[in-house]
């Protein structure tokens, strides 16, 4: 749940939230509307070295106390793939800064892709004049899909203007109606569309809709759902394990439909699925993101990381080896909110190469990276043809 507020800073939980009524359950073989893979991706990715696939599937995140010369340098030296924009941004000559020392380099030819959280409510990280406070997801979805859309392609527009390309959002969460506000991740923050797999899934859509037109990547979060956990990933390591989704649960439409809406990314959660692969992190299960995620929903697009530098649930395994573990298992872009993490990374997904399964996996993620690169005018290469 990356840029979950501070339990000390949270606004009043709402109302518990009414039961919903389920009305669907998907078929094992439905599959979601394909994303194109460009052919030229896996050109662009053989003429790197090894080293520069890696640093390909880094994204860091920076603060407004960083040095935009030193992230800029990191980013440079490493062929790494971006940045996510950390903490409360407030001052639009800051931002500025960073972003402009960000777009200044183009290591192999390849720009750094600037991401975001930009829910809404809590979960807004750019407050800068000229960029308005969104409503919270549930306070968006009080209102009709259409009005929901054109509130997120706002958002977006204003955050496409400042050199934003990708926001991690919407949060397609179904929260589960026996915990209520119980549940710290989504629920309590007022984070999610609701306890309705279908009006989450229907939400989730509007918002991916409203990216699309400002030009935005979408990352819908956190795949296979964490609104049936009590305690937030970020700050525990227990607690945080859902005992109900099973592997085709009705829950699971609201991803489907955001998959459908056209979502070129998908965030996986840190918590355990004890019906699904019991005993693994889901950023760290191939049976959650290469058995389930890509080959029974089919989906082809970008698979992200929740937060592998400060999570507390991640803490048990070394720092570059969350990298690995996390590709290893079919991921593709390893998120690091501390970036100092960034050369451990890339010395563990360096060292999968070693073998040549390992190797395959690591080009095939670094050809997702660079897949969405293309589509969004951030390579050498130019604009996916048509």
């Amino acid at each position: 749940m990356t840029s979950s507020p501070a339990e000390t800073s949270l606004t009043a939980p709402s109302s518990d939230i009414p039961a919903p009524t389920p009305t669907y359950s998907p078929k094992p073989a439905e599959k979601v509307t394909p994303i194109p893979m460009d052919p030229r991706a896996a050109d662009i990715v053989a003429d790197m070295s090894v080293a520069e696939r890696a640093g390909q599937c880094i994204l860091v995140g920076v603060v407004p106390s960083d040095s935009p010369e030193y992230i800029a340098n990191l980013i440079d030296a490493n062929c790494l793939a971006g940045i996510f924009v950390l903490g409360h941004w407030t001052k639009k000559s800051k931002l500025a800064t960073m972003l402009n020392a960000v777009n200044s380099v183009s290591p192999h030819g390849i720009k750094p892709i600037v991401a975001t959280d930009h829910e809404g409510g809590d979960i807004q990280n750019i407050r800068i004049p000229g960029v308005d406070r969104l409503p919270s997801q549930e306070a968006l979805a009080q209102m009709s899909p259409a009005k929901a859309q054109s509130v997120a392609k706002r958002g977006a527009q204003q955050l496409a203007d400042l050199g934003v390309h990708m926001i991690f959002s919407p949060v397609a969460d179904v929260t589960d109606p026996d915990l209520g506000t119980k549940n710290k991740p989504i629920a309590k923050h007022h984070r999610g569309f609701g306890t309705d797999p279908h009006k989450c899934g229907q939400y989730a859509a509007s918002v991916i809709a409203g990216h699309r037109k400002a030009g935005i990547i979408s990352t819908t979060k956190h795949f296979p759902g964490i609104g049936r956990i009590a305690e937030n990933t970020d700050f525990k390591a227990s607690g945080i394990t859902d005992t109900k989704t099973t592997w085709h649960d009705p829950y699971l439409q609201s991803f489907r439909m955001a998959f459908n809406a056209g979502s070129e990314a998908v965030m996986i959660a840190s918590a355990y699925y004890s019906e699904i692969d019991p005993g693994t992190l889901g950023l760290f299960s191939p049976k959650i993101m290469t058995d389930m995620l890509r080959d029974d929903f089919g989906y082809q697009g970008l698979i992200v990381s929740d937060d592998l530098g400060n999570s507390v649930s991640v803490f048990s395994v070394d720092g570059g080896n969350r990298a690995r573990k996390f590709v290893s298992a079919g991921g593709d872009l390893a998120i690091t909110a501390d970036p100092g993490l960034a050369g451990p990374m890339i010395r563990a997904l360096t060292s999968m190469a070693e073998s040549s399964s390992g190797n395959k996996r690591l080009n095939d993620a670094a050809r997702h990276v660079i897949n969405v690169k293309l589509a969004h005018s951030l390579t050498k290469q130019g604009k996916r043809k048509s």
